[in-house]
């Protein structure tokens, strides 16, 4: 009996010493190392549309603030282009080839272009705040904005809706957007009683409108619509006030731009997706303001990525390839973003709804359809 109790109480003894050391074992290894994903953001952070800028960058770094459990790190990068091509592309150039950035932000169709070729060409993703579409070629390219042909199909039913027939409308040549509106509104208009009745179209830098205000002017427009950004968009509302004008201005976009709300003050506008007040909140929240055009998409695309990354990812050590990310972006149906429910079509393209708004007491409000 004493034997046999020997030999049991030998075997507790080297069972617990195999558990203890594979518990010393298993507590001295080291934890996976985690992999940074880096992503950069090419915008004008210091020119006239450095509100914008420094709102999208702020917007990236709120939703960095907010990850937990993440399997990798992630980095923003941060280049200031002044909303110059030139600058764009070596603003882009060293986020690539110096930082070595995974994927990288852009706004507008200019810069896109540029960046979108680059991304291309380095197999990394690359995301365009921008409507234009082909800014989205290529399987490593994606645009996050309300699509034209959404917002001028808004535009078009208020038209309806208010009994407006006769429109003028200012476009920019500056930004291949503006041309964009144009080319849908008339094509969504076409079997309809809606005219556009004049279209005056200006180079950057123009700042004597008064000669297309009055040629407009004869066609006895029921409305005029302004694509233009700042500062033109400014310098064209007060030369048709001072014109002594009493007919309404409208645009899709543009007022959300300004930094003179008071010159449209009343007036009805089309935007994009608008932000969640969730999102609203969190901003103001760390901010101490309200979040500029642009920001909500940053916030979104930031998210966007991370999502794929994390889905597409199997180890902690190692990233994921480009085409397993950009397999996973396609794949994304129902993302409930800060611009709204999202999904990403085959063509790269982030869908999301265009809202009817208003300037009211200085600020841009939702007013329904």
């Amino acid at each position: 009996m004493e034997k046999r109790w020997r030999n049991v109480r030998g075997l507790f003894i080297a069972a617990a010493a195999m558990v203890a050391a594979v518990f010393v074992f298993s507590g001295c290894q080291k934890p996976e190392a985690r992999e940074t994903f880096r992503i950069g953001m090419v915008a004008d952070l210091t020119g006239n549309y450095g509100f914008i800028g420094e709102g999208m960058k702020n917007a990236m770094l709120l939703a960095k603030d907010k990850l937990k459990g993440n399997k990798y790190r992630y980095e923003l990068l941060f280049e200031d282009d002044q909303a110059d091509p030139k600058l764009s592309a070596s603003a882009a150039n060293k986020l690539i080839n110096v930082d070595r950035v995974d994927a990288i932000v852009s706004i507008e169709a200019s810069a896109g272009h540029i960046i979108s070729a680059l991304a291309t060409k380095n197999n990394i993703i690359h995301f365009g705040i921008t409507t234009v579409k082909s800014v989205a070629e290529g399987d490593n390219n994606f645009i996050h904005w309300t699509p034209p042909a959404e917002q001028a199909r808004v535009l078009a039913g208020e038209f309806q809706k208010r009994n407006i027939r006769r429109v003028a409308i200012f476009k920019s040549r500056a930004l291949e957007d503006w041309t964009m509106y144009v080319q849908e509104l008339r094509r969504i208009i076409k079997d309809t009683d809606i005219t556009i009745v004049a279209e005056q179209a200006f180079q950057a830098g123009k700042k004597d409108f008064r000669s297309m205000i009055a040629e407009a002017r004869r066609k006895k427009p029921d409305i005029y619509v302004l694509l233009c950004s700042t500062p033109a968009l400014e310098i064209l509302a007060k030369q048709i006030k001072e014109a002594g004008i009493k007919t309404p201005l409208t645009s899709i976009e543009a007022f959300e731009g300004t930094q003179d709300a008071q010159l449209f003050e009343g007036y009805w506008y089309v935007s994009s997706a608008e932000p969640t007040a969730g999102f609203v909140n969190a901003y103001k929240q760390k901010y101490g303001r309200t979040p500029p055009l642009c920001a909500g998409n940053a916030y979104d695309i930031f998210n966007l990525i991370v999502t794929a990354v994390e889905r597409a990812g199997v180890s902690p050590s190692t990233k994921p390839a480009a085409g397993e990310i950009i397999a996973e972006l396609k794949k994304i149906k129902d993302f409930k973003g800060a611009l709204g429910v999202l999904y990403v079509d085959d063509s790269g393209i982030v869908h999301s709804e265009a809202k009817l708004k208003m300037v009211k007491n200085g600020r841009f409000i939702e007013i329904g359809g």
